[in-house]
């Protein structure tokens, strides 16, 4: 493991006084807004603000959306090409880009168009990662010379996982997901994602978990041996130790989850695990064929299934 600690805790919403900002009309900035998967997680308690602590693994993917971040002499306007994704103050893109746009009193309106790839509600991270990408590209628009350890702490008021969605990479997360410690590179592998058609509450899925005196039927990874794995480049021992003390909450809910992990696996996985609180499940392939020939029969049944390949943090967005 790389000691290399990142935390977001404890931000302050203070801002020193800062000079309007102001970028030429219709200069703009391309971002990619990647999706995460959490190749292990852990949930350690329950704390008194009602919050979880918990111990996770988590890796950023090639799979991303797109935002095209575009200075106008217009007002703040966000344009999806999902009719069913909310563009209004609901959205974490809005809340990042007017929070900016308060705080560093950028006098330039703003123009965002998302172009979604990542399945919402999905386990995947695409909310927070496209609020992240949104800070990232004001950040470069504008020239605010925000250091990311201070991006990482905005994004934190916007949601656990969007420091992460910053960092980018392999890395552990603790608390509620806040502090981060990047990981070793994790060795590039194929991995297929299937989301299912059902809704999952990631709030329900957790209060159940409690619930059950964190359910004695849930199987802890081992974490620290994952690191080791990583720290090796260890891929068959990766996918032999992914796993999700959620699983089985969220399986007995939704048992199509499970099936679907065991269909995974019968496609020649390396190891299958689903991520977040679900419904999206992944598998590992180290040979692209493999991988190919099980996403083609996977979208026989199943509509959303994506292959891509795990991504480092050079180079970031």
């Amino acid at each position: 493991m790389r000691a290399v600690r990142h935390s977001s805790q404890n931000a302050s919403t203070s801002m020193p006084f800062l000079n309007p900002r102001l970028a030429q009309a219709g200069g703009f900035k391309k971002v990619k807004a990647r999706a995460k998967i959490n190749i292990a997680l852990d949930i350690l308690g329950q704390r008194a603000d009602g919050y979880h602590d918990l111990r996770s693994i988590m890796q950023t993917l090639h799979l991303h959306d797109s935002l095209t971040i575009t200075a106008t002499d217009k007002s703040f306007q966000l344009i999806c090409d999902d009719p069913l994704l909310p563009v209004d103050d609901t959205n974490l893109i809005t809340q990042a880009a007017n929070f900016l746009i308060k705080e560093y009193k950028i006098s330039s309106g703003v123009r965002i168009e998302l172009s979604k790839r990542i399945p919402t509600s999905a386990g995947l991270g695409g909310g927070s990662s496209d609020c992240a990408a949104t800070l990232i590209g004001m950040n470069a628009l504008f020239s605010l010379d925000i250091p990311l350890h201070r991006l990482m702490e905005i994004g934190l008021y916007f949601g656990a996982d969007v420091p992460f969605c910053l960092l980018q990479g392999t890395a552990l997360a603790e608390g509620i997901g806040e502090k981060l410690t990047s990981l070793a590179t994790h060795p590039p592998c194929w991995v297929l994602l299937a989301c299912p058609d059902v809704a999952v509450s990631t709030a329900t899925i957790f209060k159940m978990y409690s619930s059950n005196h964190q359910d004695q039927h849930a199987k802890r990874p081992n974490i620290p041996q994952l690191v080791d794995f990583i720290s090796n480049s260890n891929l068959a021992g990766i996918a032999s130790g992914l796993g999700n003390v959620l699983t089985s909450v969220t399986t007995r809910l939704h048992p199509e989850i499970d099936l679907l992990m065991h269909q995974m696996s019968s496609l020649g996985a390396l190891g299958t695990c689903m991520s977040g609180s679900g419904p999206t499940v992944f598998g590992y392939f180290d040979n692209e064929n493999n991988a190919v020939a099980a996403q083609c029969e996977l979208k026989q049944t199943i509509r959303k299934v994506f292959l891509t390949r795990t991504f480092n943090q050079e180079g970031r967005f």
